[in-house]
């Protein structure tokens, strides 16, 4: 006997469906701060908690999906009460684009919300979050910013390159449009890429204004900020960003220890090297990986690159 299962709701991470998910948030907002449905495509939670605030873009299904506590990313230091938090979660556009979502930061501008807690971070991963957290930050002037792989603009005439989003070219970019030149209200910008991406790169070279930092990471593809979410590193580079510390060479560093342990960047560099015709190198990385991540295929790459394994 089977049991029909279409009509279960998707359970995300948490263990919650989504309209669980969505009435949690709604409770911590309305017990904390806030909680709004900004039209049909974004929503706000604001968490009252310390004197720095955090807003923080992202698109709400993966939220719900992928966050073991299905809370977004930042929640961590809210928890311990080091800040605050308005996260924005885009239902449908994730570009955060919506004319409701505009006059939401307009309001927020004109009311002086930004201007009552000592110091705002702006945070966004991606393309298009990074893109909103780039924009949106200049509703904020003196803000910090934490971005990685950001489109800088969606413009056809400075962005003509990127082929990845074509649709959303048609979206209206009129106001928070266009990052790069926005980010300069900030007092500081923290902007993680990968130099070897060429579309990430060509968007990362866009972020000239005297307050923007770039940290090459290089070979780790169109998401660096995956390295931020597995080696648990969120909260201490925005605690470094809010007190002013976070420079190029720090973030650096910080992130070094955990792309050393991260199985596909290790992949990469063995695939590198044989294909350089660097097969000691190759050998070497693939038994440090084995040995560093527990992977087979390291195991198996060190065991086919071992000239005396045959005989």
């Amino acid at each position: 006997m089977t049991t029909d299962t279409t009509d279960r709701p998707r359970l995300g991470a948490s263990g919650l469906s989504q309209a669980d998910w969505l009435d949690r948030l709604a409770r911590i907002g309305r017990d904390h701060g806030f909680f709004e449905r900004l039209g049909p495509e974004h929503l706000a939670l604001f968490v009252q908690e310390g004197n720095t605030l955090v807003v923080s873009f992202d698109r709400a299904a993966r939220v719900h999906a992928e966050e073991p506590d299905g809370l977004p990313p930042g929640f961590e230091a809210v928890r311990k009460r080091e800040w605050s938090l308005l996260s924005i979660l885009a239902l449908g556009d994730p570009w955060f684009r919506s004319a409701d979502l505009v006059a939401f930061f307009d309001r927020l501008a004109a009311d002086g919300f930004f201007d009552s807690f000592a110091e705002v971070v702006f945070l966004g991963f991606g393309p298009a979050s990074g893109h909103a957290a780039c924009a949106y930050s200049s509703a904020a002037p003196g803000a910090s910013v934490l971005a990685a792989a950001p489109a800088a603009t969606l413009d056809p005439e400075l962005a003509g390159f990127d082929r990845r989003f074509l649709r959303d070219r048609r979206r209206d970019f009129s106001r928070y449009g266009d990052a790069a030149r926005l980010i300069a209200r900030a007092s500081q910008a923290v902007i993680l890429y990968d130099p070897t991406e060429p579309v990430t790169a060509a968007h990362a070279a866009q972020f000239r204004a005297d307050a923007v930092q770039l940290v090459p990471l290089r070979f780790t593809g169109r998401a660096p900020h995956r390295l931020i979410a597995s080696g648990r590193l969120l909260t201490p580079l925005l605690r470094a960003l809010a007190r002013k510390r976070l420079t190029r060479a720090r973030a650096a560093a910080m992130i070094r220890p955990v792309r050393r342990a991260d199985p596909d960047y290790l992949w990469h560099l063995a695939g590198l090297a044989q294909a350089h015709g660097q097969f000691d190198r190759a050998r070497r990385v693939a038994e440090y990986a084995a040995d560093i991540t527990g992977e087979a295929r390291f195991t198996e790459l060190a065991e086919r690159l071992d000239p005396g394994a045959g005989s």
